[in-house]
């Protein structure tokens, strides 16, 4: 069985490509921002909360011995080692997808396209905002990843992205470990 884990800042194409991934493979996708959604208002912490959740019902759908994607920035080594332990309880190989998006125009149009989606508060939607945000949390962004690990840069055509994608999570399948 497999935990994938998506890495990445707002706007990079995760939640995009992790859906196609999801579609493709037919593996459950879950992901942290559907139960952040909710929480918000509701719940103090609810940005933590809502990887516990999405860990606990990605453990859930692991123990069912199903494969799971999880979607979420995971900025944090903390969301990382969790991921870790969840792999090691449930006897899942984990492997972190990591998207950046390597053209900055395009990048900063997706997050401000995200404004005329009503999404909840907590969702970047603008350019400006999200760089002070980025400055702030740059220092947590950094930290070693010790399994399979596959950076795709999201500027390339989503169905580029996602043959690059399955072709290694063929090979991780295999017992081959490509980057």
């Amino acid at each position: 069985m497999w935990l994938i884990v998506m890495k990445g800042f707002a706007g990079t194409g995760k939640s995009t490509l992790s859906r196609a991934l999801s579609k493709q493979l037919g593996w459950p996708l879950i992901d942290k921002d559907d139960v952040k959604d909710l929480l918000d208002g509701h719940a103090q912490a609810a940005g933590p909360l809502a990887y516990e959740i999405m860990f606990n019902i990605a453990r859930r759908q692991l123990l069912q011995g199903l494969n799971v994607i999880c979607d979420s920035p995971l900025t944090g080594n903390i969301s990382y080692e969790h991921a870790q332990v969840i792999a090691t309880e449930t006897h899942a190989s984990l492997a972190v997808l990591e998207c950046f998006c390597s053209d900055a125009s395009l990048w900063k149009q997706r997050i401000n396209g995200r404004k005329t989606l009503q999404l909840p508060a907590h969702h970047q939607t603008d350019w400006d905002a999200f760089q002070v945000f980025l400055r702030q949390l740059s220092i947590q962004e950094n930290y070693s990843i010790a399994h399979p690990h596959l950076i795709v840069d999201t500027a390339q055509p989503l169905h580029e992205c996602l043959s690059l994608v399955i072709a290694w999570q063929e090979h991780l399948q295999m017992g081959e470990l490509i980057t």
